[in-house]
């Protein structure tokens, strides 16, 4: 026997039973590459992706736990809860893509599976053990969605946002990469246990600081938290609006659920550093996103400085190491799906339609020419300003309770006049819907997908907005998952 063949045999054959979710997705990726290459049959490649995310999404809650690829992949109930959120957040993004990109004249195949490769780099993000693999899923996320933001051939704008968000995104990932290489020579692991037990409240010494707080920004770019957030607004608004969608709401989670594992399984006793420098970054965010989305008229672009608000909102939880703060992000990072997929994709649809800019004077009088559509924008956006019986009230509601706890009072009084700020622009574009005259009379068209994921996500709002306990038992259960792996 060689040596070749006796380092196989000893380390012996990974597991692959429990990425059989990814699996899926990278077969429905190449096979979408195959058919745009030889055929480009449209329906074709909406139909097979669909059918891959479908199947890939009945296939995670059945997938068992355990670690493969010598231990540097971990699957647990953590990283599965978010991976179906994760797929299927694509899969509502898909189903409403067609009809956009057509309608643009910007139909091109590479849509699809560069989505595909991206929603893969995440679901290796949220199941990382080590830096390693996080850097690896990280890089094959971000790479793909800089080529979709500027997938808009046609549009100035796509191209300038594309640029911005790959120079401000490879600036993340130098950041990112110096940091971990810091990390690394502290420590002599990239094991998030390693370096749980080698970097604790007693010896932080220049090398740890160092390391975490650069890796903390790089981290905090990703996420578009202020002072980092400048490629936000122009990638996602000159992005094609389903995909625009997708960064701000896939991307955005799996950023959410890394940085929380990192921080609680890599860096748990240090958290008197991370947890006040994620403060600061959620205070900025609240502010400069509140005030800067009150003097835009696109409501694209508001939404943008919306989410990098929202952003603000949910990482202030990491303000308070506790198992509570850390339910309350995970819970609002989860009902922030069906806010943000919901806001998007009414764009998305009424974007087709005759004369639509996304201006604000656009919604004059739509409850009247479109009662339907004008309800579940209200619900999206009195969700988003935390008003209930929608969910969003609860999201906000978890993270203030949480900081309350922790006597962080500065941070929570931000929370709550930011968030009465923001009433400011989400109230406008209702008080256009409802209290103005329509300025055109043309009929609205959309597909069955649009009216399905519009519909879906406003009553799910409605309903965790009733019933909120169900994704809160989830959330402290995920919770409890993270903290039983410190030091494993």
């Amino acid at each position: 026997m060689s040596v070749l063949q006796e380092l196989v045999a000893g380390l012996g054959a990974p597991d692959f039973s429990v990425v059989v979710p990814e699996i899926i997705i990278l077969l429905t990726a190449f096979t979408i590459f195959a058919i745009e290459l030889f055929t480009k049959a449209r329906f074709l490649i909406s139909v097979i992706t669909v059918f891959g995310l479908l199947l890939a999404g009945i296939v995670i809650p059945f997938t068992p736990e355990g670690e493969t690829f010598y231990g540097l992949y971990q699957v647990d109930t953590f990283s599965l809860t978010f991976k179906f959120f994760l797929v299927m957040t694509s899969f509502f993004v898909v189903i409403i893509m067609r009809p956009y990109l057509e309608a643009k004249n910007t139909y091109y195949g590479e849509y699809y599976y560069l989505l595909l490769f991206s929603l893969l780099g995440m679901m290796m993000m949220v199941s990382s053990p080590n830096l390693i693999t996080f850097y690896v899923g990280i890089e094959l996320a971000s790479i793909s969605m800089y080529i979709l933001a500027g997938m808009y051939r046609k549009d100035y704008l796509s191209k300038e946002g594309a640029f911005k968000y790959l120079i401000m995104g490879g600036t993340g990932t130098a950041l990112i990469s110096y940091g971990i290489a810091l990390i690394y020579g502290r420590t002599g692991s990239f094991d998030f246990s390693t370096i749980a037990t080698s970097i604790t409240s007693g010896n932080l010494d220049v090398g740890a600081v160092g390391g975490l707080a650069i890796l903390l920004i790089g981290l905090a770019l990703k996420a578009s938290s202020v002072p980092f957030h400048f490629w936000t607004p122009d990638a996602y608004q000159g992005a094609t609006t389903p995909i625009t969608a997708f960064m701000a709401v896939a991307a955005k989670i799996a950023t959410f659920a890394v940085i929380l594992k990192i921080m609680v399984e890599a860096f748990p006793f240090a958290y008197p550093v991370w947890t006040l420098g994620w403060a600061l970054l959620a205070a900025a965010s609240m502010i400069f996103g509140n005030f800067v989305a009150l003097r835009q008229d696109n409501v694209k672009r508001m939404l943008a400085y919306s989410s990098i608000a929202h952003s603000g909102y949910i990482l202030a939880a990491l303000a308070s190491p506790t198992d509570f703060a850390f339910t309350a992000l995970i819970f609002y990072s989860l009902v922030y799906i069906f806010m943000g997929l919901g806001g998007f994709i009414f764009l998305s649809a009424m974007e087709r339609q005759y004369g639509w800019s996304n201006h604000i004077n656009d919604f004059k009088g739509l409850a009247k020419r479109s009662p339907v559509m004008a309800l579940f924008m209200l619900v999206y956006m009195f969700s988003m300003l935390g008003i209930p019986p929608t969910v969003g009230f609860f999201g906000k509601l978890g993270v203030f309770i949480a900081l309350i706890g922790s006597n962080i009072w500065w941070l929570a009084v931000v929370l709550v006049v930011m968030s009465i700020i923001s009433a400011g622009y989400y109230l406008r574009i209702v008080i256009y819907m409802y209290m103005h005259e329509p300025t055109s009379k043309a009929r609205f068209n959309f597909s069955l997908g649009e009216a399905f994921a519009l519909a879906f996500m406003a009553t799910f709002i409605l309903i965790l907005g009733i019933y909120p306990t169900l994704f809160w038992d989830i959330s402290g259960y995920l919770t409890a998952v993270l903290l039983q792996n410190i030091g494993k």
